[in-house]
């Protein structure tokens, strides 16, 4: 499993992967949080369906990092995915997951 991003995307730390690391949160738990789980919820499937379906949609793009990494992964998606179901609040699972990005990518300085 590689820790190091750099042999994977052929860069380290840059301006690139800071703006990303700002901006990935939005789009990944506005779309693949807020708007899966609303859709499914508003054609009819239940709540365990439509945080079963984001759980497996946003893990299916995180396999690469390995799969010890995903099981993590996978606990601390469901928690933002039950949250979310309870609340509808998506701004302090947006806020979570920028604090977890920007700590792996400060890792890599």
């Amino acid at each position: 499993m590689p820790k190091d991003l750099h042999p994977l995307f052929g860069f380290g730390v840059s301006l690139l992967s800071i703006v990303f690391t700002c901006v990935n949160p939005f789009f990944e738990e506005l779309i693949v949080r807020a708007y899966t789980m609303s859709e499914i919820q508003s054609a009819g499937g239940g709540v365990g369906v439509a945080i079963v379906v984001s759980l497996a949609l946003q893990m299916s793009y995180h396999l690469y990092q390995g799969a010890a990494h995903a099981i993590g992964l996978a606990t601390i998606f469901t928690i933002f995915s039950i949250y979310y179901a309870q609340t509808r609040r998506i701004a302090p699972i947006i806020v979570a997951h920028l604090i977890m990005d920007s700590l792996a990518l400060a890792r890599g300085f």
